[in-house]
Formats: C-alpha cells, structure tokens, sequence
C-alpha cells in the first residue's frame, strides 16, 4: 500500500468531545498513533518500550495514555495491532486506489455489478431518523455516576496519597452541576475524566478519609 500524505482537519479536531478530555501530553501520543495508524494501514504494531524511548516518557504513563484512548473509543485493540476508527474513511480511500484523496469514479461494469448485489429493498428510499427521539434518549440517567465512595476508591488506586478533601469537592462541584465538568460538558467517563484531573490535585501525608462514616481505606 502506497505511503501517501493525508488531510487534517483542524476543526473536526478541536470539536471531538473525546479529544477535548484529553490533556495535552495525552493529545501528543494520540496525535503520533494517527501518524502511525496513516503509515501502517491501521494496523500499528504496539511497542511500548520504543514509544517510552521515542517521546521521552516513562513506560507506565504510556500504558495509563492507551488506556484513557482506549476508554474514550479513541483506539481500538485487535489481534492485528492498534487501531484507529476516525482514520479508516481516509484510509478507504487509498485502499480503493485514490489519487491524492479523491475517490476514483465507479465504472459502468462496477455499477452494474453493485445493481446486482444489492436487493431491491436495499434502493428504496428509507424513512429518515427522527433526530428529536435520538436527542431525548441521551440524558442524565443513562451517564454513570459514581458514589463518592467509589469515587474516592478509584483516585487513591491512581494517586494513593492524594488530598481526598480534593477528590470530595471535585466530586460535589461536578454533582451540583448536574454531572458536568467546569466547562459545563457531560462527563461520559468519569474514570478518565478523573484521572486527568489528579495530576492537578495536591497529595498529603494522612492517608485516611471518613465517607458516611465509613473509613475509606
């Protein structure tokens, strides 16, 4: 398969809900597995070791990294590698011999073909969906959320000496405000949302922390 250059598009970067979870150490590795995935048919050979090597990280921030890309749909992992679903539509297109990124167009043979394999239910025209049913599916209910207790659990698993006092009032903030972080966006994984958030909060010496009067530890 030629190695050919790809688009970028900006935009649809800066408004992907997944990519703004990201920190930005998080969005450098994800940025380079797209290169990788571009240059490898989407079939990258995961090599922890050389990427802790490459980019200067320790190999356990690389693995945290994957599995944050990986909670966020971002990356998939098969038995051919990693892969990266937002780079298959570019990659079609070189899979089905394009020049430069424009789709070749189909020849009358090929079309006759695709007449022939497709039954006749296939070409009829099909009822629209109703964007206003799919919108009202998508509400709080259906968003995980956490007990404080759990909550609390997880971040000492991550950062055992983290301030929980911290952890506790992050967790409030985000309740009171309807499960949504601080920009006032729906927190989907809020696995990985806090674990981009402990490397902001303070550590401390007492490992000790009371949840309706349950000793947390």
């Amino acid at each position: 398969m030629a190695k050919l250059g790809y688009t970028w598009y900006p935009k649809d970067w800066g408004n992907s809900e997944a990519v703004f979870e990201l920190t930005l150490i998080e969005r450098g590795l994800y940025r380079e597995l797209i290169d990788m995935a571009m240059l490898n048919d989407n079939k990258t050979v995961i090599n922890i070791k050389v990427w802790s090597r490459k980019f200067g990280s320790s190999i356990d921030e690389i693995e945290q990294i994957l599995i944050t890309l990986k909670d966020l749909n971002l990356i998939e992992l098969t038995k051919d590698g990693l892969f990266i679903p937002s780079c298959e539509p570019s990659l079609k297109l070189v899979r089905g011999g394009s020049n430069g990124g424009k789709k070749s167009k189909p020849t009358e043979k090929s079309k006759e073909n695709l007449k022939e394999a497709l039954p006749k239910a296939s070409t009829e025209a099909l009822p629209k969906p109703n964007i206003k049913e799919s919108k009202k599916k998508v509400n709080i209910k259906e968003i995980e959320i956490p007990t404080l207790s759990e909550f609390i659990s997880y971040a000492r698993e991550r950062k055992p000496k983290v301030n929980q006092q911290q952890v506790s009032n992050k967790y409030e903030s985000w309740k009171v405000n309807d499960w949504k972080d601080g920009f006032d966006k729906s927190i989907k994984n809020w696995k990985s949302k806090l674990l981009n958030t402990l490397q902001y909060l303070n550590e401390t010496d007492s490992i000790d922390y009371v949840v309706d009067n349950n000793p947390v530890n």
